[in-house]
């Protein structure tokens, strides 16, 4: 999925509630996730910045690490259960727009989570990985 159709699906979701004035709760909890976004940025700007191995970096992956459960995991599943448990209660155009948009968040965030905990905490099967390829290489 490419960027612009995942805006686009973002600004479906916050328009049904900006345009008909409900779930405007949904929508605020659904900001939850951005919380997470501040240590998700600050860890590139650190590996930019030739930082990745250092105490600060750190730091910040096992806070980013913290908050990304806390506010995209728990954030997207308290969402999910919601929209399950008022499915009486919602529109079927608005509840297959969150349906779907909560799904593809979903398996976007648990791609993620993967490759952040790939990345910064089993190094040692990526560096195994990088000797592969190098004696491939050669």
């Amino acid at each position: 999925m490419n960027l612009s159709m995942l805006r686009s699906k973002v600004i479906t979701c916050f328009g049904i509630s900006v345009l008909t004035c409900r779930y405007v709760g949904f929508a605020v909890v659904a900001l939850l996730v951005e919380i997470n976004s501040i240590f998700l940025h600050l860890r590139q700007v650190l590996r930019m910045a030739s930082l990745a191995r250092t105490t600060l970096y750190r730091v910040n992956s096992m806070i980013n690490l913290g908050t990304y459960v806390v506010f995209r995991i728990n954030t997207l599943a308290w969402m999910t259960r919601w929209l399950v448990l008022n499915r009486q209660l919602i529109p079927l155009f608005s509840y297959s727009v969150g349906s779907v948009g909560l799904a593809i968040m979903t398996a976007m965030n648990i791609v993620l989570f993967y490759r952040l905990m790939r990345s910064d905490f089993m190094k040692s099967s990526r560096e195994k990985d990088l000797r592969k390829e190098k004696e491939k290489e050669m």
